[in-house]
């Protein structure tokens, strides 16, 4: 009986985790920054900008096309009008013919990708071309970046920024002693999850079949509960929608 409600908590205190995880945001709080929800902690560029007129980051792909980026502050490339002239240049391509504006710092939006842990600016320009920059948290405190068109020729671009200072709470001391971890909330979860799993699992059927002597199903900890699992998740979703459907739903019905 204490087994069953100690497993009834563990998977309560789980899902509360795994909510957590994946209902993360990151909240817009700034001209190039966000607040990350669940733990209040601060993912701020600032650090990154370069304020000298040029963008911080340069990348150039295999196929000779050259990608600009300068979070916060803006930027200009080209020399001609319709070019990466704005005043409120955030990404800019350069592919031998011409500088394109792939996003401007006023249209910023911020997400959190919970499949992969990392924060997504979002940039957009006066035509469709669009910029998604990653924020990868790593334990380097040199950025690297990387950028490539995604799909070729949808003029979406896609951009990576790994570093340790986009980590949450990281940004103003990057540069400081210390590292944050490369893993991902739902990374970790997982990680943490498999490994419960397997000792409670191995570790029970062990103990079950040579302390008790199990055999077959016995040897499945906690069988009737995992039994009536399906059971209790069934009740527990006919309570929480009772109220959306009325009493009338539960009536017993007259013979």
């Amino acid at each position: 009986m204490e087994a069953k409600l100690f497993l009834q908590i563990f998977i309560l205190q789980l899902l509360g985790q795994i909510f957590l995880v994946f209902g993360q945001q990151c909240t817009q709080s700034g001209a190039c920054s966000c607040t990350m929800t669940n733990t209040g902690k601060v993912v701020d560029l600032e650090p990154l900008a370069s304020k000298d007129g040029q963008p911080r980051f340069i990348h150039q792909d295999t196929g000779g096309t050259f990608f600009y980026y300068n979070p916060c502050t803006p930027f200009k490339k080209g020399d001609v009008q319709g070019e990466c002239q704005g005043n409120d240049v955030a990404a800019c391509q350069y592919d031998g013919a011409g500088y394109y504006d792939i996003g401007d710092q006023k249209t910023l939006a911020t997400s959190y990708d919970t499949s992969t842990g990392a924060v997504l600016f979002t940039y957009s320009s006066s035509t469709t071309r669009k910029s998604n920059v990653h924020l990868v948290c790593s334990t380097s405190s040199t950025p690297t970046f990387t950028a490539v068109e995604s799909p070729a020729g949808s003029g979406t671009f896609v951009m990576t920024i790994s570093s340790l200072c986009v980590c949450p709470g990281r940004s103003k001391d990057c540069n400081s002693a210390g590292s944050a971890s490369g893993l991902s909330p739902g990374s970790t979860m997982c990680i943490l999850l498999t490994v419960f799993v397997l000792v409670y699992v191995a570790g029970g059927m062990l103990f079950l079949r040579f302390a008790r002597g199990a055999e077959g199903t016995e040897m499945i900890p906690n069988y009737e509960f995992w039994a009536d699992f399906p059971y209790l998740v069934k009740d527990g979703f006919t309570f929480a929608t009772r109220s959306c459907r009325g009493e009338e739903a539960y009536a017993y019905e007259k013979i």
